[in-house]
């Protein structure tokens, strides 16, 4: 039998528990088990056999360890010591170690739009690392957990769940089956949706375009066989004119300039007993019942 060894790790420390189940797994498929777990030496093998089948499965775990972690079993010869060792260094049964993973087990949260598998692959993992340090918890507790772990926004699946498992008990198999084939009708749907919009959306763009055109045609060809009553050309009527627009507008602007020039031609001011008119070229002076008329020639008229 081949075997895939592209997929198999390296230990470096942190990742322990993932390395573990690997190895037992390969050296099963190399046979090369009965050094690491047979409590005594099988009745066909001699004692250098034995012996040298130790230092062949010691051989073969250094291979996948990482340079840090090698100089602490550089010198093992038997597979169990060597084994056992690597258990003591990264995965101590310790008061510290087990409160770590609890908190890391409670601050673990799902987050929408992030690949459920690897939620799921965390979660597992955690729980594989309590149960090495001989924490277990029930399935039931597992599987309630699962679900405790995802958002708000899946309460209701939650609810669906819960209410609707055999018995009213929510496996571990069960909770992670039903979030993962909720994750897949999320997609579904949410493409689904998607490709709805986008098709509504151009053929109402491509509805659209022939209406409008209609639309304008026809009011612009509304008023074609239509007179204007001012300007007498057809197309428009007298409401709609543009020159009867433009003629208002101009003769506003005349009016106006008319009014500005005669207010600055006349200018009046009193002193004293004495009233000053300006008008053009005349000026006016006013004295009680007197008045006299100054006109652009310097010409003096005295009026009662």
């Amino acid at each position: 039998m081949e075997v895939n060894k592209s997929r198999m790790i390296n230990l470096n420390g942190s990742n322990y528990h993932v390395w573990k189940g690997k190895m037992e797994d390969l050296l099963y498929v190399k046979d090369y088990y009965l050094p690491m777990f047979a409590k005594q030496k099988p009745e066909d093998k001699i004692d250098d056999e034995w012996t040298i089948l130790h230092h062949q499965v010691c051989g073969y775990i250094r291979q996948w360890v990482d340079d840090n972690v090698y100089n602490h079993v550089s010198e093992e010869t038997h597979a169990r010591s060597l084994w056992n060792k690597l258990e003591h260094l990264y995965a101590r049964k310790t008061g510290n170690n087990k409160l770590f993973l609890i908190k890391k087990l409670l601050g673990l949260k799902y987050r929408d739009g992030t690949p459920l598998s690897d939620h799921l692959n965390a979660y597992q993992g955690i729980l594989n690392q309590l149960a090495g340090m001989n924490i277990k918890f029930e399935d039931e507790v597992q599987g309630l957990w699962l679900l405790g772990t995802l958002p708000d926004s899946w309460e209701t699946f939650r609810t669906s769940v819960s209410n609707s498992a055999p018995n009213g008990v929510v496996t571990m198999d069960l909770a992670k089956s039903s979030v993962l084939n909720e994750e897949m009708r999320r997609n579904s749907q949410g493409s689904s949706q998607s490709e709805v919009l986008v098709t509504e959306k151009r053929g109402r763009s491509k509805s659209r375009g022939p209406k409008n055109r209609d639309r304008s045609k026809s009011k612009s060809n509304k008023f074609a066989n239509v007179e204007c009553y001012h300007y007498g050309q057809k197309g428009h009527i007298k409401k709609y004119c543009r020159q009867l627009k433009s003629d208002h507008k101009n003769e506003k602007g005349k009016e106006k300039k008319t009014d500005d020039n005669n207010d600055g031609d006349r200018v009046s001011t009193v002193i004293d007993d004495f009233l000053v008119v300006y008008d053009d070229d005349v000026v006016n002076l006013a004295c009680h019942e007197t008045s006299w008329v100054i006109d652009s020639g310097a010409s003096i008229h005295a009026t009662s």
